[in-house]
Protein backbone atom coordinates (compact mmCIF):
# COMPACT_ATOMS: atom_id res chain seq x y z
CA UNK A 1 0.00 0.00 0.00
CA UNK A 2 1.08 3.35 -0.92
CA UNK A 3 0.36 7.21 -0.46
CA UNK A 4 1.46 9.75 -3.20
CA UNK A 5 1.37 13.19 -1.59
CA UNK A 6 2.91 14.95 -4.40
CA UNK A 7 -0.10 17.17 -5.45
CA UNK A 8 1.39 20.14 -7.10
CA UNK A 9 4.91 20.94 -8.21
CA UNK A 10 7.18 21.45 -5.15
CA UNK A 11 7.78 25.03 -5.72
CA UNK A 12 4.24 25.60 -4.38
CA UNK A 13 5.49 25.19 -1.18
CA UNK A 14 3.32 22.62 0.55
CA UNK A 15 5.61 21.10 3.17
CA UNK A 16 5.02 17.29 2.03
CA UNK A 17 5.15 18.18 -1.54
CA UNK A 18 7.68 15.89 -3.82
CA UNK A 19 7.27 12.86 -0.97
CA UNK A 20 5.97 9.32 -1.39
CA UNK A 21 5.42 6.69 1.18
CA UNK A 22 4.32 3.49 2.10
CA UNK A 23 3.21 2.00 5.14
CA UNK A 24 5.24 -0.68 6.89
CA UNK A 25 5.71 -2.67 10.29
CA UNK A 26 7.54 0.12 11.70
CA UNK A 27 5.79 3.32 10.79
CA UNK A 28 5.59 5.08 7.51
CA UNK A 29 8.58 4.91 5.04
CA UNK A 30 10.18 7.11 2.40
CA UNK A 31 9.58 5.76 -1.05
CA UNK A 32 10.37 8.62 -3.47
CA UNK A 33 11.85 12.20 -2.52
CA UNK A 34 11.50 14.64 -5.28
CA UNK A 35 14.37 17.20 -6.85
CA UNK A 36 14.05 20.66 -5.47
CA UNK A 37 11.48 19.35 -2.68
CA UNK A 38 11.55 20.66 0.73
CA UNK A 39 11.88 16.95 2.55
CA UNK A 40 15.27 16.40 0.55
CA UNK A 41 16.52 19.82 1.68
CA UNK A 42 15.67 18.59 4.99
CA UNK A 43 18.03 16.07 3.97
CA UNK A 44 14.82 13.23 3.96
CA UNK A 45 16.03 10.20 2.29
CA UNK A 46 14.79 7.03 0.62
CA UNK A 47 14.09 4.57 3.11
CA UNK A 48 13.83 6.86 6.13
CA UNK A 49 11.36 5.48 8.52
CA UNK A 50 8.58 8.96 9.91
CA UNK A 51 8.61 7.61 13.21
CA UNK A 52 7.07 11.15 14.37
CA UNK A 53 5.58 14.68 13.07
CA UNK A 54 5.35 17.45 15.50
CA UNK A 55 5.77 15.31 18.43
CA UNK A 56 2.74 12.75 17.42
CA UNK A 57 3.48 9.15 16.69
CA UNK A 58 3.31 7.67 12.88
CA UNK A 59 1.90 4.33 12.89
CA UNK A 60 0.27 4.43 9.57
CA UNK A 61 -0.53 6.35 6.56
CA UNK A 62 -3.84 7.49 8.18
CA UNK A 63 -1.86 9.09 10.85
CA UNK A 64 0.29 11.16 8.29
CA UNK A 65 -3.34 12.33 6.87
CA UNK A 66 -4.10 13.36 9.62
CA UNK A 67 -1.78 15.12 10.76
CA UNK A 68 -1.17 16.74 6.93
CA UNK A 69 -4.05 18.27 6.91
CA UNK A 70 -3.80 19.79 10.36
CA UNK A 71 -0.69 21.52 9.05
CA UNK A 72 -2.11 22.59 5.67
CA UNK A 73 -1.88 26.47 5.55
CA UNK A 74 -0.90 26.73 9.23
CA UNK A 75 2.81 26.28 9.55
CA UNK A 76 5.77 26.99 7.62
CA UNK A 77 8.31 23.83 9.17
CA UNK A 78 7.45 20.55 11.17
CA UNK A 79 9.96 18.46 13.09
CA UNK A 80 10.18 15.07 12.72
CA UNK A 81 12.08 11.84 13.76
CA UNK A 82 13.10 9.41 11.44
CA UNK A 83 14.89 5.88 11.72
CA UNK A 84 18.04 5.43 9.07
CA UNK A 85 19.77 2.38 9.59
CA UNK A 86 18.82 1.65 13.32
CA UNK A 87 19.55 4.79 14.20
CA UNK A 88 16.99 7.71 15.31
CA UNK A 89 17.53 11.03 13.65
CA UNK A 90 15.87 14.62 14.36
CA UNK A 91 14.75 16.33 10.92
CA UNK A 92 12.91 19.98 10.19
CA UNK A 93 10.98 20.67 6.92
CA UNK A 94 10.58 24.22 6.46
CA UNK A 95 9.26 25.84 3.51
CA UNK A 96 9.41 29.85 4.77
CA UNK A 97 12.02 32.30 3.29
CA UNK A 98 15.34 32.01 4.80
CA UNK A 99 16.29 35.73 3.50
CA UNK A 100 13.41 37.06 4.69
CA UNK A 101 13.16 35.50 8.22
CA UNK A 102 16.93 36.56 8.02
CA UNK A 103 16.24 40.09 7.33
CA UNK A 104 13.13 40.47 9.29
CA UNK A 105 12.44 37.87 11.50
CA UNK A 106 8.82 36.73 9.83
CA UNK A 107 7.98 33.37 8.86
CA UNK A 108 6.53 33.56 4.99
CA UNK A 109 6.12 30.83 2.69
CA UNK A 110 8.53 31.08 -0.09
CA UNK A 111 7.47 32.31 -3.50
CA UNK A 112 5.35 30.16 -6.08
CA UNK A 113 6.80 29.27 -9.64
CA UNK A 114 6.63 32.14 -11.87
CA UNK A 115 4.97 32.34 -15.14
CA UNK A 116 7.66 30.62 -17.47
CA UNK A 117 9.93 33.61 -19.45
CA UNK A 118 10.06 35.66 -15.88
CA UNK A 119 12.01 33.61 -14.00
CA UNK A 120 14.99 36.62 -14.66
CA UNK A 121 13.05 39.51 -13.13
CA UNK A 122 11.03 37.50 -10.17
CA UNK A 123 11.51 40.56 -8.38
CA UNK A 124 10.37 42.98 -10.32
CA UNK A 125 7.45 40.56 -11.32
CA UNK A 126 6.20 40.22 -7.80
CA UNK A 127 6.27 43.93 -6.71
CA UNK A 128 5.08 44.88 -9.77
CA UNK A 129 1.82 42.87 -8.35
CA UNK A 130 1.68 44.17 -5.28
CA UNK A 131 1.28 47.54 -6.49
CA UNK A 132 -1.24 46.66 -9.56
CA UNK A 133 -3.00 45.42 -6.04
CA UNK A 134 -2.13 48.71 -3.95
CA UNK A 135 -3.48 50.54 -6.90
CA UNK A 136 -7.50 48.99 -6.98
CA UNK A 137 -7.92 48.86 -2.53
CA UNK A 138 -11.90 49.49 -2.77
CA UNK A 139 -13.87 51.52 -0.67
CA UNK A 140 -13.15 51.78 3.32
CA UNK A 141 -16.28 49.45 4.11
CA UNK A 142 -16.01 47.09 0.96
CA UNK A 143 -14.42 43.92 1.68
CA UNK A 144 -12.63 44.60 -1.54
CA UNK A 145 -9.99 46.90 0.08
CA UNK A 146 -9.38 43.62 2.20
CA UNK A 147 -8.90 41.38 0.14
CA UNK A 148 -6.47 43.57 -2.12
CA UNK A 149 -4.38 44.61 0.63
CA UNK A 150 -3.87 41.33 1.60
CA UNK A 151 -3.09 39.93 -1.79
CA UNK A 152 -0.21 42.89 -1.77
CA UNK A 153 1.01 42.01 1.14
CA UNK A 154 1.15 38.33 -0.35
CA UNK A 155 3.31 39.83 -3.32
CA UNK A 156 5.41 42.22 -2.02
CA UNK A 157 6.16 39.28 0.21
CA UNK A 158 7.57 37.01 -2.68
CA UNK A 159 9.37 40.16 -4.38
CA UNK A 160 11.21 40.89 -0.42
CA UNK A 161 12.16 37.17 -0.55
CA UNK A 162 14.57 37.88 -4.28
CA UNK A 163 15.82 41.22 -2.62
CA UNK A 164 15.51 41.07 1.29
CA UNK A 165 17.52 44.46 1.93
CA UNK A 166 14.75 46.43 -0.11
CA UNK A 167 13.65 48.75 1.83
CA UNK A 168 11.30 50.56 -0.06
CA UNK A 169 9.40 46.98 -0.65
CA UNK A 170 9.40 46.36 3.31
CA UNK A 171 8.11 49.96 3.95
CA UNK A 172 5.33 48.74 1.46
CA UNK A 173 4.06 45.93 3.40
CA UNK A 174 4.40 48.05 6.39
CA UNK A 175 2.00 50.66 4.92
CA UNK A 176 -0.28 47.91 3.79
CA UNK A 177 -0.36 46.56 7.32
CA UNK A 178 -0.90 49.80 8.71
CA UNK A 179 -3.81 50.19 5.79
CA UNK A 180 -5.80 47.25 7.14
CA UNK A 181 -5.18 48.12 10.44
CA UNK A 182 -7.17 51.20 10.22
CA UNK A 183 -9.73 48.98 7.76
CA UNK A 184 -10.71 46.56 10.35
CA UNK A 185 -10.40 49.35 13.10
CA UNK A 186 -13.04 51.37 11.18
CA UNK A 187 -15.19 48.36 10.48
CA UNK A 188 -15.31 47.39 14.49
CA UNK A 189 -12.91 44.65 14.38
CA UNK A 190 -10.45 46.08 16.80
CA UNK A 191 -8.85 42.93 17.56
CA UNK A 192 -7.47 42.36 13.82
CA UNK A 193 -6.85 46.23 13.60
CA UNK A 194 -4.50 46.13 16.44
CA UNK A 195 -3.06 42.84 15.00
CA UNK A 196 -2.03 44.56 12.00
CA UNK A 197 -0.68 47.79 13.43
CA UNK A 198 1.50 45.19 15.67
CA UNK A 199 3.09 43.46 12.66
CA UNK A 200 3.24 47.46 10.70
CA UNK A 201 5.15 48.73 13.54
CA UNK A 202 7.32 45.72 13.06
CA UNK A 203 8.21 46.61 10.10
CA UNK A 204 8.69 50.20 10.56
CA UNK A 205 10.84 49.47 13.12
CA UNK A 206 13.00 47.20 11.11
CA UNK A 207 13.75 49.46 8.51
CA UNK A 208 14.45 52.39 10.66
CA UNK A 209 17.35 49.95 12.00
CA UNK A 210 18.69 49.49 8.28
CA UNK A 211 18.30 53.05 6.75
CA UNK A 212 19.78 56.47 7.58
CA UNK A 213 18.09 58.07 4.38
CA UNK A 214 15.91 61.33 5.55
CA UNK A 215 13.26 60.87 3.47
CA UNK A 216 12.36 57.37 4.79
CA UNK A 217 12.88 57.99 8.36
CA UNK A 218 10.41 60.70 7.85
CA UNK A 219 8.24 58.31 6.46
CA UNK A 220 8.73 55.96 9.16
CA UNK A 221 7.85 58.25 11.78
CA UNK A 222 4.80 59.87 10.45
CA UNK A 223 3.56 56.41 10.62
CA UNK A 224 4.12 55.32 13.92
CA UNK A 225 2.47 58.53 14.76
CA UNK A 226 -0.45 57.80 13.11
CA UNK A 227 -0.70 54.54 14.45
CA UNK A 228 -0.22 55.56 18.37
CA UNK A 229 -2.54 57.83 17.56
CA UNK A 230 -4.92 55.31 16.27
CA UNK A 231 -4.07 52.99 19.11
CA UNK A 232 -4.59 55.79 21.88
CA UNK A 233 -8.14 56.20 20.26
CA UNK A 234 -9.15 52.43 21.14
CA UNK A 235 -10.58 52.14 24.45
CA UNK A 236 -8.91 50.81 27.11
CA UNK A 237 -10.79 48.32 27.49
CA UNK A 238 -9.96 46.44 24.27
CA UNK A 239 -6.22 47.49 24.31
CA UNK A 240 -6.25 45.04 27.93
CA UNK A 241 -7.75 42.34 26.10
CA UNK A 242 -4.93 42.54 23.27
CA UNK A 243 -2.17 43.07 25.48
CA UNK A 244 -1.86 39.50 26.08
CA UNK A 245 1.60 37.93 24.96
CA UNK A 246 1.83 37.37 21.39
CA UNK A 247 3.14 33.68 20.32
CA UNK A 248 5.15 34.23 17.41
CA UNK A 249 2.68 34.05 14.15
CA UNK A 250 3.43 32.83 10.75
CA UNK A 251 1.64 33.69 7.01
CA UNK A 252 0.77 31.41 4.97
CA UNK A 253 0.76 32.47 1.42
CA UNK A 254 -0.27 30.63 -1.71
Amino acid sequence: MSLSVYAAPCHAQAIFSGLIFSETKDGIKVVGVQSGSPGLDAGLRIGDIVLEIDGKKIKKLEDYVEISREVKDNKVEVSLVILREGVNYDATIKIYSVPIYQHWKEKVTKPTELPQGLTNSPYEYWVGKGNMSLKRPGRNDSKAKEANYNKAINYLFNGLHYQPESIDTALQIANAYHELGNYYVSNGDVKEGVRNYRKSIKFYAGCHEKTQNEDYLNVILTNLQEIEKSLNNIDAYNLETLSEPQKNSVRIYQ
